[in-house]
């Protein structure tokens, strides 16, 4: 299966430290969408294509969402989408302390 993982990463570099995680576990192509738009065609020759972006505020990255509008995708191709957000510890706990409780048995 030939893959590739299209990311922006652009504050810390995080959505690009999980990209190059993920792409190294499936042995993925990993393109920076700024180079996919100057080097690559298409995506006809890959089986699995990955995107990833950040969040800003509230939204995937501009270029990410430009990517998705505009490529096209062969109807047999698999998918999927990542993101990465950043958020303090604590307040991050404080919103979510409730949701992750777990049930002992």
């Amino acid at each position: 299966m030939k893959c590739i993982i299209i990311y922006e990463s652009i504050h810390h570099n995080n959505t690009e430290k999980v990209a190059k995680v993920i792409a190294d576990e499936i042995g993925a192509e990993l393109v920076n969408v700024r180079d996919f738009n100057k080097n690559y065609e298409n995506l006809d020759e890959y089986d699995l294509v990955g995107v990833g972006s950040g969040i800003y505020y509230g939204k995937i990255h501009k270029n990410i969402k430009n990517f998705i509008d505009t490529t096209e995708h062969m109807d047999n191709q698999k998918s999927f989408i990542f993101t990465t957000s950043g958020r303090t510890k604590s307040s991050f706990n404080e919103k979510f302390k409730d949701f992750f409780k777990f049930q002992r048995i």
